[in-house]
């Protein structure tokens, strides 16, 4: 007859063997997802410049537009 804590003893271990077997997809999921972010963060950044560089440009237009007026 087999012990109940053996045998959850040995339904631990297996549990534990197959998250280890899978650890390596676990990180290399993460680190992806880590890329992605930088990636997403570095469109972000260069939209948000774009944008300012835009503005900046309409601005100068408008006031040159408003300086030869008067």
């Amino acid at each position: 007859m087999v012990d109940m804590s053996d045998k959850m003893k040995e339904n631990f271990e297996e549990i534990k063997a197959r998250i280890d077997e899978h650890k390596d997809d676990f990180e290399d999921i993460k680190k992806s997802v880590g890329d992605l972010t930088d990636k997403l963060k570095d469109v972000k950044e260069g939209w948000e410049t774009s944008r300012a560089e835009k503005g900046d440009k309409k601005e100068v237009a408008e006031h040159e537009e408003t300086h030869q007026t008067h």
